[in-house]
């Protein structure tokens, strides 16, 4: 379900009652063109009050509070128009508003405190309500993650605001959870230049999705056409300081120093990282491709067998036959050329190693 759904949903608990634009003029003081409909939550409704719908039974208080709830929950509700002409006539209203948030917060009803609030915004467009508008949409997307759109919606708001740091931080931390780490680091970035406090915690966070943001680039510039290895290293190598746990930094690592025709460097890395975590496949894989480089096609094939029983990728196969072919083990070539084929016989890389193997004697 999404938000509007979800309010839509909240909305129907409340009673519409028609109210004439006579008696929206008498009671609110102010004139409308129309007859409207006044929203009033049911919960408040005794079922003598909902037969006679008399106004005279429903203290105005409730349909102050409807009408705030009404417009936080939907601002293009088909009336809001008439209803911030009403709520705005009078400064008490917002006062009145506040009061029942206040009472919902102190009961832990953060939900229905946080609509009443979000309608009050709509008329009181401050910093103020939006430090406590995001404080609770915030609090309730921790618990339903159906305020997880709603909460973005108030931040997207909220940052229109100049020099307003406090909804880049909490942009910050959602972007953080969705794992966009390059824009989780520009908010964080941002909200310190607009003035947000820079505590502890605040710089670890930022220190941290800078090491993410690195390490993502880093990645990048080696799977990119072509690579950028020597880049790449700037970026990763520093990481050994915050992630020296990390298996598959060491392991791109060594894949840039692969890359550099850096064969033994790239078995150091790729050690460390065995050594950390030795069921990780794609290092078993660069292992043997790094000694079949060296020209060690035993240890080659004895990494890349290991490799190819996991996975069976015909990637690795395929590897596997080209360091029989180089340490003259035809037949063993020949024997995984076949299995090579059975698992994609249009593979590029196969159908030229099928070539080549035809054409040497037995």
């Amino acid at each position: 379900m999404d938000i509007k759904s979800y309010f839509a949903e909240k909305l129907s608990e409340f009673l519409f009652l028609e109210i004439s634009r006579e008696n929206v003029e008498k009671i609110f003081k102010v004139k409308i063109p129309q007859d409207i409909y006044l929203p009033v939550n049911s919960k408040y409704i005794v079922e003598d009050v909902k037969s006679e719908k008399n106004m005279e039974n429903i203290p105005l208080g409730y349909f102050v509070e409807g009408m705030y709830y009404v417009l936080g929950a939907d601002e293009n509700f088909k009336f809001g128009k008439y209803y911030k002409i009403i709520l705005g006539s009078h400064r008490g209203n917002g006062k009145f508003i506040k009061g029942v948030v206040a009472r919902y917060v102190k009961e832990k009803n953060y939900e229905d405190a946080y609509i009443n609030l979000k309608g009050l915004s709509i008329l009181e467009d401050t910093v103020e309500l939006y430090d406590k508008l995001i404080i609770m949409v915030d609090k309730l997307r921790r618990k339903d993650n159906v305020y997880k759109e709603e909460e973005m919606n108030i931040l997207e708001k909220a940052e229109l605001k100049e020099n307003y740091a406090l909804p880049y931080f909490y942009e910050a931390l959602l972007k953080k959870e969705d794992g966009d780490y390059e824009r989780a680091l520009f908010c964080i970035n941002t909200y310190i230049e607009k003035g947000g406090e820079e505590t502890s915690d605040v710089t670890n966070l930022k220190q941290w999705m800078i090491s993410i943001v690195n390490y993502d680039k880093g990645k990048e510039l080696l799977e990119s056409d072509p690579g950028n290895p020597t880049e790449a290293l700037k970026l990763l190598i520093p990481l050994l300081d915050i992630w020296g746990d990390n298996a598959l930094l060491y392991y791109y690592i060594a894949v840039a120093y692969r890359m550099l025709e850096n064969y033994e460097k790239a078995i150091y890395y790729l050690n460390e990282a065995l050594n950390i975590d030795s069921s990780i496949v794609e290092i078993v894989n660069e292992m043997g491709i790094n000694y079949a480089s060296l020209g060690n096609y035993e240890t080659a094939i004895a990494y890349l067998r290991k490799a190819f029983e996991a996975t069976k990728s015909v990637e690795i196969c395929t590897n596997l036959i080209m360091c029989y072919l180089n340490s003259g083990k035809l037949k063993d070539a020949k024997i995984h050329l076949e299995i090579a084929k059975k698992l994609d016989p249009k593979d590029e890389v196969v159908l030229q190693l099928e070539n080549i193997i035809k054409n040497i004697p037995d």
